[in-house]
């Protein structure tokens, strides 16, 4: 038996690349899993995600995004397991181009 990877249709976002950390992107409840994919041609970007437990108050602000997190190379498309619970995903990016395009999804 395999795994399908089935996308939260209509919640992919997009989010501009910046050498200062973005605001906080909430994942969807039951996403388990995301497509992250880097446009631009020359900028690294970093990703990092952050659980919380309040549903009805997710973190806000930029911090604790920093260059260590998962990096993203320029023009690519990564898929990773996230697994279970609330989640926000922040990025940061070495240059102010292209931008992350966010797509949570199940794996099931």
């Amino acid at each position: 038996m395999s795994n399908v990877f089935t996308p939260a249709w209509g919640s992919t976002t997009s989010v501009s690349n910046a050498t200062s950390a973005t605001a906080a992107i909430v994942l969807p409840k039951n996403c388990d899993a995301v497509i992250l994919t880097n446009t631009s041609s020359t900028a690294r970007a970093h990703v990092m995600l952050t659980t919380f437990a309040n549903e009805s108050s997710p973190p806000t602000g930029t911090a604790p995004t920093t260059t260590n997190g998962l990096p993203i190379l320029p023009n690519q498309q990564i898929a990773i397991y996230v697994g279970p619970g609330l989640q926000v995903l922040r990025t940061i990016a070495t240059a102010a181009d292209g931008a992350i395009v966010i797509t949570p999804a199940s794996v099931r």
